[in-house]
């Protein structure tokens, strides 16, 4: 950017160019021969000082318009700079002249004359020094702290110029070390200095400039002294420093100078002339307290803020025991000030003893006061507004004066607590009208008077857009809202309104509120009306949330079950009130458990979104159907109007479900994964008489059960037999857990014996169920139901405790049994504490080490590889044998036998069955037999019914077998028995 040179100004402005290393390039002429400019050769950066540079990097790294004032060549610029295309600043200065008068040091002298001649008390001598260093200095406010280092803190004795809340501040001891040693500190932009940190009120109050003077006594501080500016002023010189440090000596030795109360024949209201015509509001309690304190020489000096109705006084300002207190409560009853209730009383005194008087008075006990003078401040209705009282530790025998200065000061004060009162008032009033809640009040005419913050932030027009604008523009008609003439009805008959609307906002965004008008007049008659606005675009996205959490699934955002319950209620109603057919398919995941499992809930979840996105696809092309997800891995297909006759819905629910299969087809991608799924289908068509809506769903599902077990990837329709099926599994499941409890099952034992010499040489432990009073019921079908249920892991842990038992007490009593097999269900095997609540048992019954054997099916190993290698492993360790029972009808995958620890194969009965008639089962036993002598187990051949079969296997080498030939299973005493014969 550049800007054309134009002719020397008459004014002290002038225009630079700043570039992005800080070179300063002139785009005006300078405005005085006087100026000089910084070099143009190097970067202004090492041309000032290091607080300048500082701030200078600070605000410029912003790349926001900013002030900064700059000490260039003796002189100060005060700069304001502007970014520019290519990183550059438009840089504007006002250069200020420099000062070469010593007015200072001639105003110093005439001071010094002035307290040699006429040594003043420092009442009288405050307000004449605040008024020279506002004066001179250019200051807004100055203030006089006191330092009292057993407390740590600066309280302020008196301030002028600004107002001010005197309230203390912590000392920091950094900040007055570094204060004492260099005689003084002059601060610009004073929020950001890290030494002030203590004084939280400067940024509040907009305080840039700030120079502290030390109050010495002796090398010691005593005090402090700071003028506050709220611009940025030209440098402190030398001679600015001296002035005020000769002003702060004598304020340290007129504070620390012992205190001498003026006669009371001499107290002249004059003295408090500065008070009563510098200060208002808080400021205005704080020093006529210490001033009357100083004045009159009371120990205590207090007024306070009363309610006629309440029994206490808040105390607004206290003098007492050199220092301003903290506001505080101070109860009437039982002390002196109570006489101010008496609406015909105005003054009390108290010459000598009134703390024996008012003995309940806390603080006239604590303080030791001897005498009191009060002053009942009434407002216009004559009730009690507040109060002024002296306090004195010394007898007073002439209080007339005291009494006429507390008199002479009645009306200042009351209308200095009116004004109080009436700001609190309304403060609590803005703070009301300032609420969370929008509010905004009009005119008869509907015209806004005036609106809060919150109902501006809730339009997006700021209060002043406001204000002017007819509140109706900001409506939005809407035919389901109530019309303007039906609020201004209700308005004309009850005087308020409630109800919903639809509010336009400036950026022409419509949202729900809930407003309130209520009719109301002023002192003159004149009608207003009063709004309460509320947005309700929250409670209506909750609501929304809500119903969409009751009725839709989170994680694929089609319908859940609650929701298709009440779709199937519907549908079947009109399928019966239209005599046609539907059918309602439950589709749900082939072990779809075990992905989640292996590859984590993440991957299960994305895999369910991809199923629900290709099952949506395909429920859109059939007319009328609708998709939801009913639970972890099953979703719902509701379609109506297959038909009017039962074999027509029947075929075509047929054709759906094959049209489902077919989605499983090509495999799901997740990532850099490839996984191929299958899903099972249950169908139940509808309507059928006489059924309840809830028995439509729980006959898909128990088809489906049946599809799973019938094929992973089958269709099964429903049917009476299979509800007639699931009830007696049902029945048995509950039957077989009071079995568990009632001791109705019972271990059978099956010998396992040599195949050369017929000698025993283990047993296989069977479970029977034996119902008092009933048939056995056959392991053929309670094991099954057991399996589905975690039930079979408490039999199975049953199981073992008990063949333990047998074990540990066979050992002691001699019996030599050989190895003990127990069967092992894949649950009861992959159960997480199973080989900690195996490793116990052992630990219970250690005879059963080396004697006890676990068989397990291929499948149970083979459902998750690596994780049964290690737990076949821990089990190995604790000295179990192990045994794959049924081989060769599983996997028939022999690559795993490398990797298992596998003491035995057990070979299924259906090889051995036919072993003597066909020769391709002789070739496989054979193979199997050549295959675990290689890998060195042992064998035992299963159902061994024959001598022929018992033959050929002795022919083959086979090493034991065991079946009903030569022993059936049997309880233990039998099995004893036979063991005996043997």
């Amino acid at each position: 950017m550049q800007l054309p040179a134009v002719s020397r100004p008459r004014h002290h402005l002038c225009f630079f160019r700043l570039d992005p290393q800080f070179y300063l390039t002139p785009l005006t002429a300078l405005p005085a021969d006087d100026i000089r400019l910084p070099d143009a050769k190097r970067s202004l950066l090492s041309q000032i000082d290091d607080n300048d540079r500082r701030q200078l990097e600070r605000q410029s790294a912003t790349g926001s318009a900013f002030r900064i004032g700059l000490t260039i060549e003796g002189r100060r610029w005060l700069c304001h700079l502007a970014p520019i295309e290519n990183s550059h600043w438009l840089l504007s200065a006002e250069m200020g002249q420099t000062r070469h008068d010593d007015g200072l040091g001639l105003m110093e002298w005439q001071l010094q004359q002035c307290w040699d001649k006429e040594p003043l008390s420092l009442a009288a001598q405050m307000p004449m020094l605040m008024d020279i260093l506002i004066g001179r200095q250019e200051a807004d406010r100055v203030i006089l702290w006191r330092y009292y280092p057993t407390e740590e803190v600066l309280r302020p004795l008196y301030s002028q110029g600004l107002p001010f809340s005197l309230q203390p501040v912590k000392a920091e001891r950094r900040y007055l070390r570094t204060l004492q040693q260099r005689g003084g500190l002059s601060y610009s932009h004073c929020s950001q200095q890290p030494l002030l940190g203590a004084f939280a009120y400067l940024s509040e109050d907009g305080i840039q400039h700030r120079l502290d003077i030390p109050l010495m006594i002796d090398k010691t501080i005593v005090g402090l002294l700071s003028l506050e500016c709220r611009r940025q002023r030209s440098p402190v010189t030398p001679s600015d420093m001296q002035f005020v440090s000769v002003i702060a000596a004598r304020l340290a030795a007129l504070i620390s100078a012992p205190a001498e109360p003026e006669p009371v024949s001499e107290i002249n209201i004059g003295h408090l002339t500065p008070v009563l015509s510098r200060h208002t509001g808080q400021d205005f309690f704080n020093q006529l307290m210490q001033q009357l304190a100083t004045l009159c020489g009371a120990d205590i000096a207090l007024v306070g803020l009363q309610h006629y109705r309440q029994d206490k006084v808040r105390v607004l300002s206290c003098y007492m025991d050199d220092r301003l207190q903290p506001p505080f409560s101070y109860q009437l009853a039982g002390g002196p000030c109570h006489f101010s209730i008496e609406p015909t009383r105005k003054i009390c005194v108290y010459h000598n003893r009134v703390a024996e008087q008012f003995p309940a008075d806390l603080m006239l006990q604590e303080k030791g006061i001897q005498a009191y003078i009060g002053l009942s401040i009434k407002g216009p209705d004559r009730h009690p507004i507040g109060i002024l009282a002296l306090l004195f530790k010394q007898p007073q025998t002439q209080a007339v004066a005291l009494q006429n200065l507390l008199e002479q000061l009645e009306n200042r004060v009351r209308d200095e607590l009116l004004r109080r009162r009436d700001q609190e008032a309304l403060m609590v009033a803005a703070a009301a009208f300032d609420a969370q809640e929008g509010l905004f009040i009009t005119d008869s005419q509907m015209q806004i008077q005036r609106a809060n913050r919150a109902f501006s932030h809730l339009s997006g027009y700021e209060c002043e857009q406001l204000t002017g604008r007819q509140a109706l523009s900001l409506r939005v008609e809407d035919p389901d809202s109530p019309t303007v003439e039906t609020i201004f009805h209700a308005m004309g008959q009850q005087h308020q309104w409630q109800g919903e609307q639809r509010l336009l906002r400036a950026d022409g965004r419509e949202i729900p509120v809930s407003i309130r008008i209520s009719q109301v007049r002023d002192g003159l008659g004149i009608m207003h009306y009063v709004c309460c606005v509320e947005d309700l675009s929250g409670q209506k996205a909750d609501k929304e949330r809500i119903e969409k959490m009751a009725y839709f699934d989170e994680l694929t955002g089609l319908h859940n079950r609650r929701s298709m319950m009440e779709h199937i209620a519907d549908t079947v109603t009109r399928a019966e009130q239209n005599d046609s057919r539907g059918a309602l398919l439950l589709l749900d995941l082939d072990d779809f458990k075990n992905i989640n499992d292996s590859l984590g809930y993440a991957t299960g979840d994305s895999l369910l979104q991809q199923v629900a996105e290709r099952l949506t696809a395909f429920a859109r092309q059939v007319e009328g159907a609708s998709l939801a997800r009913i639970a972890s891995d099953e979703f719902v297909l509701l379609c109506p109007d297959l038909g009017h006759g039962y074999t027509q819905a029947k075929t075509q629910a047929k054709q759906l479900a094959r049209g489902l299969r077919e989605q499983f087809l090509l495999p799901f991608r997740l990532a850099n994964l490839r996984l191929h799924l299958s899903a099972s289908v249950g169908i139940s068509l509808f309507p059928v008489a006489g059924l309840g809506l809830e028995e439509y769903m729980r006959q898909a599902d128990t088809a489906n059960h049946i599809a799973k077990h019938v094929a992973p990837g089958s269709h099964v329709f429903f049917s009476q037999e299979m509800a007639d099926e699931v009830q007696e599994r049902l029945s048995i499941s509950n039957a077989l857990q009071q079995a568990l409890t009632n001791h109705e099952l019972e271990l059978y034992f099956q010998p396992q014996q040599r195949v050369k010499d017929n000698r025993p040489q283990g047993l296989e432990v069977l479970l029977r169920w034996l119902p008092p009073g009933k048939k056995p019921i056959s392991p053929g079908i309670f094991i099954p139901v057991a399996e589905e249920t975690s039930l079979i892991c408490d039999i199975g842990d049953w199981v073992l405790q008990q063949t333990c038992d047998r074990i540990q007490y066979w050992q002691e009593q001699g019996h030599q049994t050989g190895r003990v097999s127990v069967n092992i269900s894949a649950r009861h095997f992959h159960s997480v504490d199973f080989v900690s609540r195996l490793s116990l048992l052992l630990q219970q019954f250690p005879a059963c080490r080396h004697r006890l054997t676990l068989e397990m099916t291929e499948g149970v190993i083979l459902e998750s590889l690596h994780e049964s290698r290690s737990r076949m492993a821990q089990i190995k360790a604790l000295g179990v044998g192990l045994s794959i029972d049924d081989f060769g009808t599983g996997y028939s995958s022999f690559a795993y036998l490398r990797e298992l620890p596998v003491d035995e194969l057990k070979l299924d009965r259906a090889f051995i069955q036919y072993i003597d008639q066909r020769p391709q089962d002789r070739a496989i036993i054979a193979c199997l037999l050549e295959l675990a002598r290689t890998l060195q187990m042992s064998v035992v051949a299963e159902g061994v019914e024959t001598e022929s079969q018992l033959a050929t296997l002795a022919e083959l080498n086979c090493p034991a077998y065991q079946g009903y030939l030569r022993a059936r299973p049997m309880p233990e005493a039998e099995l004893l028995r036979w063991l005996a014969e043997q």
